[in-house]
């Protein structure tokens, strides 16, 4: 196959999820890090209660690399920035990949990379190309964010844009 050639539409969103929801965590950690968020964009790893703290930003891919091979195994590498939920300030980055696990259809394990002033977060989850809205699990961080864990769902409202919403748990 042509390692050229442009993805199927449902790749070019699997990408736009994954880097949706690095996108949002980093933007999650960066706010907080930074003292630029309201009391909800708090580090999900500070204590061991379950309370909810719900953080919205935008992402604004910047790079992406499609690896094609016809199939399963598959890969979309990306890369950007976060912003805040108003898109006025920079509070990180984050990178990620979108792996094929069908050749059949559109099935994708994604992962994604926040780094934020305060440390990393990470994501996980599947990615299905015809969903309207993502939801990934919040597995883990550095820093600020050891232990971090919770829930991370984004939207694409336009080509390389992604609403985020993260909601940590304390």
């Amino acid at each position: 196959m042509n390692k050229t050639s442009h993805p199927a539409p449902w790749r070019r969103r699997l990408a736009a999820a994954g880097l949706a929801l690095a996108g949002l965590t980093g933007a999650v950690s960066a706010i907080a890090a930074t003292a630029q968020a309201s009391r909800t964009a708090q580090p999900a790893a500070t204590t061991g209660a379950t309370t909810p703290h719900t953080i919205h930003l935008v992402a604004h891919e910047k790079q992406r690399k499609f690896l094609n091979e016809g199939g399963f195994g598959d890969q979309e590498i990306f890369r950007g920035i976060l912003d805040n939920a108003s898109g006025t300030t920079r509070v990180g980055i984050f990178a990620g990949t979108l792996t094929s696990v069908s050749s059949k259809d559109s099935v994708n394990l994604a992962t994604v990379d926040l780094q934020l002033p305060g440390g990393q977060i990470t994501i996980q989850g599947f990615f299905f190309g015809t969903q309207p809205r993502i939801v990934h699990a919040i597995t883990g961080g550095t820093g600020s964010y050891t232990g971090a864990r919770g829930e991370f769902s984004f939207t694409s409202p336009s080509p390389g844009v992604l609403d985020m919403t993260l909601t940590l748990l304390r």
